[in-house]
């Protein structure tokens, strides 16, 4: 059960850590065409949801890894 736990928290990282990219790549279309404030002012607000999702996707990675080497059948 520890086993499969690790396997979808790294499964789950890898979702979280493919979520932020897609935002990072949405940032950087915003800010090519938006000369506003709304622009700047959403691109801002996606690069805090981008840095968190990284940060969610880190910790998944690490704990998933000690589960999946831990793993004592």
């Amino acid at each position: 059960m520890d086993r499969m736990i690790g396997v979808l928290q790294l499964l789950l990282s890898g979702v979280l850590g493919t979520m932020a990219l897609s935002t990072l790549a949405n940032i950087v279309l915003i800010a090519m065409q938006a000369e506003t404030d709304a622009g700047m002012t959403a691109a801002m607000g996606q690069l805090v949801v981008a840095i968190f999702l990284a940060v969610w996707a880190r910790v998944f990675f690490v704990k998933g890894q000690e589960r999946v080497r831990n793993h004592k059948p």
